[in-house]
C-alpha cells in the first residue's frame, strides 16, 4: 500500500506516528525517514528513538520556510540522501512500513524531484507499505496512492496569535 497524509490541517505527522505504533505492535519492522524536523526537537522523536523494531533517520533538519538563510544546495543534497536511504530501505525488504515524513514538502519546494520518488514507489515490493506525509502532495503521487487522507484546517490557534506549544505541536 501507498498511503498519503496531506492537507493544510494539523495531524499528518501525528497520524503517521500512530501508524508506526500500530505496525510495531503487530511485530512489523518500521523505518522512519524524516525531513525538516531537526534532531530531538519534537517530542515524538525522543520516544520513537527508543522503540524496538524502528529504524529512524533524520535529514535536512531545517526548512528555509522556518529558518531563512538555510542553503538550498545543502537541502537538495540532504533530501537526495533521504531518498537514497528510502531506496536502501526498500531493497532490504525487511520493513513492513516505511514512513517518509515531510517528503511532500520537499517535492513541493523543488528539493526533491517527484519522478525518482514515483519510480521507487512503483517498483517497490508489494509486501512493503509506504506512508508519505506533508502538505501539498503532488498530483502524480495522489494518482498512484492506494489511500489518501487530507487533513483540513477548520480553525487554528495560530491565527489568534497563539504560538506552537511544546507537547502539542512539537
Amino acid at each position: 500500500m501507498i498511503i498519503v497524509n496531506t492537507g493544510n490541517g494539523k495531524g499528518k505527522t501525528t497520524a503517521a506516528m500512530g501508524q508506526i505504533i500500530r505496525s510495531l505492535g503487530r511485530g512489523w519492522k518500521v523505518c522512519l525517514i524524516q525531513l525538516f524536523k531537526g534532531k530531538e526537537f519534537y517530542g515524538e522523536q525522543k520516544i520513537l528513538k527508543g522503540l524496538k523494531g524502528l529504524d529512524f533517520y533524520c535529514y535536512a533538519s531545517k526548512h528555509p520556510g522556518c529558518f531563512p538563510g538555510v542553503s538550498k544546495t545543502s537541502l537538495v543534497s540532504d533530501c537526495g540522501k533521504a531518498l537514497k536511504q528510502f531506496e536502501k530501505a526498500l531493497a532490504s525488504k525487511k520493513y513492513g512500513l516505511i514512513v517518509l515524513e515531510e517528503f511532500n514538502i520537499a517535492v513541493r519546494d523543488g528539493l526533491l524531484k517527484i519522478e525518482p520518488l514515483l519510480e521507487l514507489l512503483k517498483n517497490k515490493n508489494s509486501n512493503i507499505n509506504v506512508l508519505i506525509t506533508g502538505r501539498s502532495a503532488h498530483k502524480k503521487l495522489l494518482k498512484i496512492a492506494d489511500c489518501v487522507t487530507e487533513m483540513k484546517e477548520v480553525k487554528h490557534h495560530f491565527h489568534k496569535g497563539i504560538l506552537a506549544k511544546k507537547g502539542l505541536e512539537f
